[in-house]
């Protein structure tokens, strides 16, 4: 919706508060919109100790599983590079470096894997180690070079990318990957939760309080995370650095709202109203691409059927169009589903 202009067609009214969860925060808060990336990271690490154990059940050893990781790392790491450089402004130019989504979780995921066959305990002990050392690295930073903590401009995350020679973009940091990583650690627990043999009403009660504690903890060492009546932030919430605390509440939402997803699909056996959920999620990859590459084309489209006057629908138009944009996609989706057609890496 973001990408459709949904914000400047009602910013106006009295729904403000709805269409600012569509665009990302410049630096500090969390919206709905910023929940995109740590959803993928965390749903990767979800992912990950299943596919490990499939291919275990292959027959094949780590060190191919290895080297498989890391075709598939270079694979999101290349195509992330080349939508960075296609979709480059003014004009198309090659850019080359590690800030984008699909390059970040190609990293994060490589991390994540170098520690997955070594047990729950050390998931859990490398994702609060990643998460600390990132924080740290820039406390450290910002003291030992006597720069303002969590400075937009300098901080440990640009002065590496300032040594890489990577251009400036949007604050974001490759430094960030550390962070990242943690949350496909998360991600990783939580499967390990998920295929452990207690109920699932227990595991819906153990996710749902993980849950809430790690928004709740978030939003208070980040002094309230834009809310009125805020008080010092021991850790500010920061999007393009991914703080400790953006990490514990978008992980925190993220998993609350998994956790609600699961307990009907797994805990109640109810599928059936999850199917067009299913028809995306199985192409997820070749969604993102060609709505990175061809969401100009879609909208226009789009318009095609709509009134050529804006104003004759008023604030609706824009929602209007994103709606129909999103139904154009799906069918797209559905039609690769129905032929069994599946872009994986």
């Amino acid at each position: 919706l973001r990408g459709f202009g949904v914000k400047e067609g009602l910013r106006d009214s009295q729904y403000t508060w709805i269409t600012r969860q569509f665009s990302q925060s410049a630096w500090q808060g969390c919206t709905l919109w910023d929940l995109l990336c740590p959803a993928f990271l965390f749903l990767v690490g979800v992912a990950m100790p299943y596919s490990y154990a499939n291919r275990q059940g292959q027959g094949q050893g780590w060190l191919r599983q290895f080297f498989h990781a890391l075709f598939r790392a270079a694979i999101l790491i290349a195509l992330g590079i080349y939508l960075d450089s296609y979709l480059a402004r003014p004009t198309p130019q090659l850019i080359v470096d590690l800030r984008g989504d699909l390059q970040q979780i190609g990293l994060a995921y490589l991390i994540a894997f170098l520690v997955l066959p070594l047990g729950t305990s050390v998931h859990g002990v490398s994702a609060a180690f990643l998460l600390i050392a990132h924080m740290a690295a820039h406390v450290i930073y910002a003291s030992g070079a006597g720069y303002e903590l969590w400075s937009r401009d300098q901080n440990v995350g640009t002065a590496i990318d300032q040594w890489l020679r990577f251009g400036p973009r949007e604050h974001l940091v490759t430094f960030n990957v550390l962070a990242n990583s943690a949350i496909v650690l998360f991600g990783v627990l939580i499967s390990g939760l998920i295929r452990s043999a207690l109920t699932p009403g227990v595991k819906v009660a153990i996710m749902t309080g993980c849950s809430l504690a790690a928004i709740l903890l978030g939003w208070t060492l980040s002094g309230g995370g834009g809310v009125t009546g805020e008080w010092f932030a021991i850790v500010p919430m920061i999007r393009p650095v991914v703080t400790g605390t953006f990490v514990l509440t978008s992980v925190g939402w993220t998993l609350l709202i998994f956790t609600y997803f699961y307990l009907p699909i797994d805990g109640f056996g109810v599928r059936a109203w999850a199917v067009p959920l299913v028809v995306v999620g199985r192409n997820s990859l070749i969604v993102y691409l060609t709505y990175q590459l061809c969401r100009g084309w879609a909208e226009t489209s789009v318009k095609l059927f709509l009134p050529a006057s804006q104003h004759a629908m008023a604030t609706w138009y824009y929602p209007l169009t994103s709606v129909f944009v999103v139904a154009l996609y799906w069918f797209f989706c559905w039609w690769l589903y129905r032929r069994q057609i599946f872009f994986k890496v």
